[in-house]
């Protein structure tokens, strides 16, 4: 019999129930806090924020290093000013490539 085709997407459920072998990326813990700022480009993201006048930001963080999510949201969120919303997803199933997308709020 063949496969019923759909025109959605995929229910998800393999990314929800895939095993991942994830080693953490201790890097940050050495770092000095000046040096975490280079490293991480807290400085001239936040600048990109405010020249892009963005209002909403979503941060996404590979698995390896989730665990310095909430430092660099600190940081940022100290440096793009008031009336800017700064949110870490939680949705890391899709690993280290870098997908940055623009779109226009309605």
């Amino acid at each position: 019999m063949a496969a019923e085709h759909s025109a959605f997407a995929a229910s998800g459920e393999d990314a929800i129930n895939r095993t991942l072998d994830v080693h953490a990326d201790n890097t940050a813990n050495e770092l000095s806090p000046s040096e975490f700022e280079e490293f991480y480009e807290i400085s001239q993201t936040a600048k990109e924020i405010v020249k892009g006048d963005y209002r909403r930001i979503a941060l996404q963080f590979p698995d390896e290093i989730l665990h310095v999510s909430v430092p660099i949201y600190r940081r940022l969120k100290a440096n793009i000013g008031e009336g800017r919303e700064l949110y870490v997803l939680a949705d890391t199933s899709y690993g280290r490539q870098a997908l940055v997308i623009n779109v226009p709020l309605l």
